[in-house]
């Protein structure tokens, strides 16, 4: 294996770990609190989304 692969597969699996705990943060915000979003909670469901998708790509082409 090339000795940059790895760096690039830990990465990537970092990156979902802290998007997976962002959902997770998401769903028990939504579970304990009053149903409502505001345009930083929409910012920060886009940012989760791309870290996963990006941890997804990292781990998936090295």
């Amino acid at each position: 294996m090339d000795h940059n692969k790895w760096k690039f597969k830990i990465g990537g699996m970092l990156l979902i770990l802290v998007g997976l705990w962002r959902v997770f943060g998401f769903v028990m915000t939504i579970e304990f609190a009053s149903f409502y979003f505001s345009i930083r909670d929409i910012g920060d469901i886009i940012i989760t989304l791309l870290m996963l998708y990006l941890g997804y790509i990292m781990i998936k082409y090295s």
